[in-house]
């Protein structure tokens, strides 16, 4: 009885012990992960800083290509203006031109029609003295030099105003093709910085993941704490209450010991009396009640059911499109005056493209391109003579535009034209246009 006492204090112990050993494994387990994702984060901090200074040297990239382009532009729209001034003076000079051609095509019927040159000879021949001869050989001398400096002024104009021209048109040429290296770069850099904002949103979101699995693995760890010290306190109260029933039954054992000596005494004295006249007085010999030790039932602790958060994905969240009207033209003609900035795309300032991309997305809920060369692929190419409105007009060769309108109709377009300037209705160099895109819907 006794031994079996001891045997189950004993294994309420031990039983205890076996419990509280899991927890203890786990909240180990738990620190492991803590630690996972600590190593985790740190290494997502340094992909986010690496790809937030690849963002800010992309940024950069894009101011650079801005100045760039408005000095470029600025230049441009200089250029356009000499032409403009130079179309003036060719103008002036040839109304003088027609002028002296007229003067010429006089002499020279007067020529033909009273023999200028035989006049010219009587006129010398006639002269009265030496004196008389020579004055009128410098006469002469002086109106055919006129005649032929009127001529070589003549050639010499005409020759001006065409290289003068050819040089101008050949200035404007060299800035289209560095304005279209321009919408080319502003198409590159659009798509290097969206790829490198997605990767620097998508570092943040990973990040964020990371720590709220942190956190969760912290409070884990925390509630299996919890349960280890509740568990180490059991095993002490066990212990504890197994020692009690060691004492107890230690003390009931040495209590029976004495008894038995005292009996076997007595008996050995009874029986050694012969004088003994009655029968020995039986002696009762009482057995301690021992209690029974109190069993020890160690809790079983249901292992803790682990549930991870629910982190939800980040929600992208589109822009909102105005209810699109189909009124291109109407709508494009709100936006009279606003500012040109290059690479703009909102009413606060358009470039070329910028602005055409936000009309049609107002109008019709389409995206047809940041930028001129994926917007030249957004429906029929058409001559420009078969544009209606509502059309794109394109200025440079297909692949390598620099510049994009839309047609309102009677010769004229509505555009976003150069730094310094506004939206704005325009009729110039329609004719320059390369063609027009009827977009799709």
């Amino acid at each position: 009885m006794k031994k079996k006492l001891v045997a189950i204090a004993l294994a309420g112990t031990i039983l205890a012990t076996s419990i509280v050993t899991p927890f203890t494994a786990q909240a180990d387990e738990i620190l492991t992960k803590i630690q996972q994702q600590e190593t985790k984060i740190s290494e997502l901090d340094s992909k986010q800083s690496t790809a937030t200074e690849n963002l800010s040297a992309i940024t950069a990239e894009v101011d650079a290509a801005e100045k760039r382009a408005e000095t470029l532009l600025a230049n441009r729209v200089k250029t356009q203006d000499e032409i403009v001034v130079l179309q003036e003076d060719i103008a002036e000079l040839q109304v003088v031109i027609a002028q002296r051609e007229e003067q010429l095509d006089e002499q020279a019927r007067s020529v033909q029609v009273n023999g200028s040159n035989e006049n010219y000879l009587n006129f010398i021949v006639a002269s009265e003295s030496f004196t008389d001869l020579v004055s009128r050989i410098d006469v002469v001398s002086k109106m055919v030099s006129a005649n032929k400096e009127l001529v070589e002024k003549q050639v010499a104009d005409q020759k001006a105003v065409e290289d003068k021209k050819n040089k101008t048109e050949d200035n404007l040429n060299e800035i289209n093709a560095m304005a279209m290296e321009l919408e080319q770069l502003k198409g590159d850099l659009q798509v290097k910085r969206i790829e490198q904002e997605s990767a620097v949103a998508a570092l943040a979101a990973e990040k964020a993941t990371a720590e709220s699995d942190r956190e969760m693995f912290l409070a884990q760890k925390e509630e299996a704490d919890q349960r280890a010290a509740a568990e180490a306190a059991s095993i002490a109260a066990a212990e504890a209450a197994a020692a009690t029933v060691a004492a107890a039954v230690a003390q009931a054992s040495s209590e029976e010991s004495s008894s038995v000596d005292i009996a076997s005494s007595a008996v050995a004295s009874s029986e050694s009396a012969p004088t003994a006249s009655s029968a020995p007085a039986q002696t009762a010999v009482s057995t301690p009640v021992i209690e029974s030790a109190p069993v020890v039932s160690a809790p079983v602790a249901a292992a803790p059911v682990v549930s991870a958060p629910v982190v939800a994905a980040p929600v992208v969240t589109a822009p909102a499109l105005s209810a699109p009207t189909g009124d291109v033209v109407s709508i494009a003609a709100q936006y009279i005056g606003v500012p040109y900035v290059w690479g703009g795309k909102t009413p606060s300032g358009f470039d070329c493209s910028g602005f055409t991309s936000y009309v049609f997305r107002q109008a019709y809920g389409i995206e047809i391109g940041g930028y001129t060369v994926p917007q030249e692929n957004s429906g029929t190419q058409i001559a420009v003579s078969a544009a209606q409105a509502g059309d794109l007009i394109f200025w440079g060769s297909r692949g390598a535009t620099y510049h994009v309108a839309i047609y309102v109709g009677g010769g004229q377009y509505i555009h976003a034209p150069a730094p310094g300037q506004t939206v704005t209705y325009s009729s110039y160099n329609l004719s320059g246009a390369s063609f027009a895109v009827r977009v799709a819907r």
